[in-house]
């Protein structure tokens, strides 16, 4: 435990006074000093909010949400991903006071270090470097099998490399470009959520050519619920739990809103800011869009499993295809592979 003198030095070399009386525009351009390393504050206000808003969006919510349909149904993802919303953003609360307080780089370790222990700030450390890094290969990865929706001509070797060195470029140079690009990603991000939002309604509500209203008629046929490895309600558990590991993965990145603090401007006001935020991200995106894909697509359609490469197995897509809507899919394929070059951009700056 760090002793209340070092945390109090530690305190105003990183924020300013205890107090908060120090001039906030000040701070707002002071270095962050730790340990005789220096890092730039040069993430803005609308990079820090965007973040918060889209950057953790990502193939979880656009493609893995269909496996998880399939195994489990609708009722089951919506339960999963609710129940998921609440710890997270029960999680980022918490995060959220300890970020505002003391901004700093290697957030997360750093605050387990100070607050439990060094050995827990270790070990949190390496376990953070190493599952975010991973992260980056399997959103390279995921980005050529996206890619094999329009081609698969080209070794997917080279897409993978492409994709590393995007991620490498935009972390490499300056925080600030790093941030415009998730800002640009987010915008991306956010606009088809909220579309597939309004589409999924449309067609939930008849709207779409040659298809009648359908309610919550796949929740009814063939069911709410899934049976996933055994039968009767034991099956049915199964589900669900396949789903709440799913969930798991789709929110998985929430937290380098944190580990970026140590880069925000003024970050007594962009950190609350950020959080409050997130709140309008889990329930509008997350929770919204785990009740409308069960809503449009049935979960025993076998295209969820197999529906081909990149968006093909996408319930968004599926749905709408089933609609007899054109043009759409490529188009939404084209977002899944920015998804993926955002997240495992994100992913390397938290790995950072």
């Amino acid at each position: 435990m760090t002793s209340h003198k070092d945390g109090e030095s530690i305190d105003q070399a990183v924020v300013g006074s205890p107090s908060g009386t120090e001039d906030t525009e000040a701070g707002a351009s002071r270095d962050v000093h730790e340990a005789d390393q220096s890092v730039k504050r040069g993430l803005k206000a609308r990079h820090f909010i965007f973040m918060a808003l889209g950057s953790s969006i990502g193939t979880g919510l656009f493609l893995a949400i269909g496996d998880a349909l399939s195994r489990g149904g609708p009722l089951s993802v919506f339960l999963s991903y609710t129940i998921t919303s609440m710890a997270v953003y029960a999680t980022m609360q918490c995060l959220g006071e300890m970020g505002t307080w003391m901004p700093v780089t290697g957030a997360i370790p750093t605050y387990c270090s100070r607050f439990v222990d060094d050995a827990l700030g270790f070990a949190v450390g390496w376990n953070v470097w190493y599952a975010n890094s991973m992260v980056v290969c399997t959103e390279a990865s995921a980005a050529a099998i996206v890619i094999q929706y329009w081609t698969t001509e080209v070794n997917s070797a080279v897409w993978i490399t492409i994709v590393i060195i995007v991620a490498i470029l935009l972390n490499i140079i300056a925080v600030s470009i790093f941030g415009e690009a998730e800002f640009i990603f987010s915008i991306v991000k956010l606009t088809t959520m909220i579309g597939l939002l309004i589409l999924s309604l449309v067609i939930d509500l008849g709207g779409a050519p040659g298809q009648e209203r359908l309610g919550f008629h796949y929740w009814r046929v063939p069911g709410a619920m899934n049976e996933y490895i055994g039968t009767g309600a034991a099956g049915r558990f199964a589900g669900w739990f396949a789903t709440v590991i799913a969930a798991g993965f789709a929110f998985g990145g929430s937290e380098g809103i944190i580990a970026a603090a140590g880069e925000a401007k003024d970050p007594r006001k962009n950190i609350p800011k950020a959080i409050r935020i997130i709140f309008v991200r889990i329930v509008v995106f997350y929770v919204l869009g785990s009740l409308a894909v069960g809503l449009i697509v049935p979960y025993d359609d076998p295209r969820l499993l197999s529906g081909g490469p990149g968006a093909a197995a996408s319930p968004w897509v599926i749905g709408i295809v089933n609609a007899g809507i054109p043009v759409l899919p490529s188009i939404l394929n084209a977002v899944i592979l920015i998804s993926t070059i955002s997240v495992a951009n994100n992913m390397l700056f938290n790995a950072s």
